[in-house]
């Protein structure tokens, strides 16, 4: 399977470009807006009682963003950081820290992205060329989708190729840190039948020592469309080999802020995908369903850097796999001189996991001395709900939703190394979600939405395991109770003309919630159900298309995560702030149009102070500090070839967006973000 997965990557990976094929400076209709995540449905905005952000693909084109993390974080409510390095940071909606990627559900057309493992998505992935559009649902589709929604949805939905064309795409960018990358897409389409393959290679050595990446990507998309529906098959291969440096501390932050401490450590993943979805209309309503399977395999080394008779070397091995069927169908009907429309579906899901850890003699680098095992977990996790969700449309534009969803949860876990009855666990749950809410527009600019909603988390396996736990130090596996949410929240929209805004207030209780607990000294780096918590803040965000050749934009957020109560290791806990959730932030920029071939974008990013993790007792002397970050691109076109420089980090803030404070709450560890850097591309689209 690798060797083959790297067969083909080499022979596909053909420039998947990052920037936009065309400039074009006449101005735009404005396009019907269309979110498919909320019922798996075409469903219009205004239909929605919650808040939603969509990024279009034109609006990608003018952004000066490079990665599809970059680019989402310019909206309210969302915060990125990044741990490792990579092109694929941790995304954080609403406020919920180091396990942001557990609270935020992420889609590539309906299909998850996210793992039941403490790993990051893989934004990487999907070029932006390929995108239509990105919809983003704050703290919705709990009921539709199930776990990991209480944060909100992100859902990358990729374009078909055009009926009737043949095109494509061919770039080279290279830049900083000795970066380069090849990209580039074809599309092929006659009247029924359409192809779509995007594909790049990334290598760069990156902004630190031990921090080298190489990443190849391909995707295919492939669609057959009939008189009353349409069948999609959708298939992908990624393969990854990153270096890890690790945190820095304090003073080696500012001797020596690109070095590392783990000169040998490394992570690998390989992965694959394939989706079949098909769709039908009929005389009472739509029929959809889709069947997918997703595998990966992962490695990673952390090796032993003390010769102190100790082996503290491991070595990683692990793999999963996951099936998903998800069949669904809208019933839109008449009834009292209301419009309403039902969903009905179900979701069925499939998880497989086994991860063997390996130990070896310090006195030897590398993974080749990592041959003495320690530990062969395997894990189980069976999904099956039904949900509905209905809307209704009153005489007067007012929209009524209400949703339900019911799910049953098994869970199974096995250290294979260790025979303790304490290496073994399985939980059989039944969790629910609902929501209810209604939108009511205010003449024909504004409209009021609210709306009150339940959602549920599932531990992952990584978050049940404990490798250290047990009575003798051993592996202990204790599958966490499920985390629950309660969310209200109130917005109003406004949208007139090139104009629109939104303001939202919300508040989420939580019980149970999956995190890491650092206060207790009694458990041993241990994940578990935390005390109550809680969430609330306000966003404000707005664009404005000022003229035909300037678009503007600009938001802000306020959040505040606390404990609502809670007391660990005799430490009382109430009213803490949560680790890594900033208090404020903001995000701005535009687009100048200089000519009909030249384009300046420039985005600016503000991140306010942090508590450190690990400070869940709130006792560090100090806090992560604020930052600021501006990013510039501009591109120019010439016939079919497009030029453009991109400068991030432009004013070159020293910042980091991750760090963790020292056992005694004097100092931290951090990993250093990248200084001012810069890629040039050249793109040739052929027609």
């Amino acid at each position: 399977m690798s060797l083959f997965r790297k067969l083909v990557l080499s022979f596909l990976a053909v420039p998947a470009p990052s920037w936009a094929v065309s400039i074009d400076d006449s101005p735009k209709s404005q396009l019907e807006e269309v979110v498919v995540t909320a019922t798996r449905f075409n469903q219009r905005v205004e239909k929605l009682p919650i808040g939603v952000s969509i990024i279009s693909a034109e609006q990608i084109k003018n952004s000066a963003a490079s990665t599809l993390p970059e680019l989402i974080q310019q909206l309210a409510g969302v915060h990125t950081r990044n741990v490792d390095g990579s092109p694929d940071p941790q995304i954080d909606i609403r406020g919920f820290g180091i396990t942001g990627n557990q609270n935020t559900l992420v889609l590539l057309d309906g299909q998850r992205m996210n793992e039941n493992e403490l790993v990051g998505i893989r934004w990487s992935t999907v070029p932006l060329d390929s995108i239509e559009r990105i919809e983003v649902l704050r703290s919705s589709g709990a009921v539709t989708y199930g776990a990991g929604a209480t944060g909100g949805v992100i859902n990358i939905v990729t374009r078909a190729a055009s009926p009737g064309r043949v095109s494509g795409t061919g770039g080279l960018s290279f830049g900083s840190y000795g970066g380069t990358e090849v990209n580039g897409t074809l599309n092929a389409a006659g009247k029924n039948l359409a192809l779509a393959l995007t594909g790049n290679a990334l290598q760069t050595d990156n902004y630190r020592l031990n921090n080298s990446l190489h990443q190849m990507n391909v995707q295919g998309d492939l669609r057959y469309q009939f008189a009353n529906g349409r069948a999609l098959l959708k298939f992908g291969l990624d393969d990854q080999k990153l270096e890890l440096p690790a945190t820095r501390t304090e003073a080696q932050l500012t001797a020596d802020r690109k070095g590392t401490s783990t000169p040998r450590d490394f992570t690998t993943r390989e992965g694959a995908f394939v989706t079949l979805r098909g769709e039908r209309t009929t005389g009472f309503g739509d029929l959809a369903a889709d069947l997918s399977f997703r595998d990966n395999h992962r490695t990673a080394l952390f090796d032993d850097y003390s010769i102190d008779a100790f082996n503290s070397k491991t070595f990683v091995n692990s793999r999963s796999n996951v099936w998903l069927f998800n069949p669904r169908m809208k019933l839109p009907f008449q009834a009292f001189g209301i419009t309403h429309e039902l969903v009905l579906g179900a979701n069925l899901e499939w998880w497989d996991y086994n991860a063997k850890r390996f130990t070896g003699m310090e006195t030897v680098p590398g993974p080749a001395s990592a041959n003495v095992l320690q530990t062969d977990v395997v894990a189980t996790q069976q999904n099956r709900a039904i949900y509905l969700q209905h809307s209704a449309t009153l005489p007067k534009g007012t929209v009524v939703t209400l949703g339900g969803r019911l799910q049953w949860v098994d869970n199974r876990a096995t250290d294979r190394f260790n025979s303790a009855a304490h290496a073994r666990d399985r939980q059989s749950r039944t969790v629910y979600a609902y929501d209810a809410g209604v939108r009511q527009p205010l003449g024909s600019a504004f409209s009021f939405y609210g709306k009150f909603g339940r959602s549920f988390r599932i531990a992952t396996v990584d978050e049940n395991y404990n490798q250290f736990g047990g009575p003798a130090f051993d592996s202990i596996v204790r599958i966490l109770e499920p985390q629950t949410a309660h969310t209200g929240e109130i917005g109003l929209d406004y949208q007139k003309g090139s104009v629109r805004g939104r303001a939202a207030l919300y508040r989420i209780n939580l019980n149970n919630e999956i995190g890491f607990m650092n206060v207790d000294p009694f458990r041993f780096f241990a994940n578990t159900n935390l005390p109550p918590t809680r969430r609330q803040g306000a966003e404000i965000e707005g664009s404005w298309a000022v003229t035909n050749k300037i678009d503007i934009f600009g938001n802000y957020t306020y959040t505040e995560a606390r404990f609502r109560e809670g007391n660990f290791g005799g430490v009382d806990i109430s009213g803490n702030i949560i680790p890594l959730v900033p208090r404020h932030s903001a995000a701005a920029g535009g687009t100048f149009r200089l000519a009909p071939e030249t384009r300046i974008a420039a985005m600016m990013n503000y991140v306010g102070e942090q508590v450190f993790d690990n400070d869940q007792a709130n006792t560090a002397t100090r806090r992560m500090p604020d930052y600021v970050t501006v990013d510039l691109k501009v591109t120019h076109q010439i016939r079919k070839l497009l030029l453009s420089m991109a400068v991030n980090n432009l004013f070159d803030e020293k910042y980091f967006s991750y760090a963790i404070r020292n056992a005694a709450g004097t100092s931290f560890n951090a990993l250093p973000a990248r200084e001012r850097n810069v890629w040039f591309t050249m793109k040739y689209q052929f027609n």
